[in-house]
């Protein structure tokens, strides 16, 4: 009897598992494109666009809105771990996406991206130390 229950145990625990076992056998060869990657904004300004995994040091940035919310203005700082180009190439096609305008780019130690919109300015400085990247965004009537 002993023996018996053994048995069963051991042939429920070896198929249960086999039912599980990932041969490789099943797998589809075309490969899925890469899911997109999440913008975050810098609210509450929903039109300009903050890469992913940068985060808001706030006790560096401030806001100041009116009552009415006519007037804004904003000072964010931002920090990751991001090549300082590839953050270029996301505010060059992502300002754009927005809405934005180009007015001038400042290359030096460090970058400045200058955008107008209607009635809006905005201007992005970039700084890289080591590897980590620090985004100073200021936007505002202009």
């Amino acid at each position: 009897m002993l023996k018996r229950v053994a048995i069963f145990f051991f042939m429920t625990v070896f198929f249960s598992g086999c039912s599980t076992l990932d041969l490789g056998l099943n797998k589809k060869t075309s490969t899925l494109p890469p899911a997109p990657v999440t913008v975050e904004t810098a609210y509450p300004f929903s039109d300009i666009p903050v890469p992913f995994d940068f985060k808001r040091d706030s006790s560096k940035s401030f806001i100041y809105e009116s009552g009415s919310g006519t007037v804004k203005v904003g000072r964010f700082i931002y920090t990751g771990w991001e090549n300082t180009e590839k953050i270029i190439t996301f505010y060059q096609n992502e300002m754009v996406n927005r809405g934005w305008s180009l007015i001038n780019s400042i290359k030096h130690e460090n970058y400045i991206l200058n955008y107008q919109k209607e009635g809006w300015a905005c201007t992005i400085s970039l700084h890289s130390n080591i590897g980590r990247t620090t985004i100073e965004i200021q936007a505002g009537p202009k």
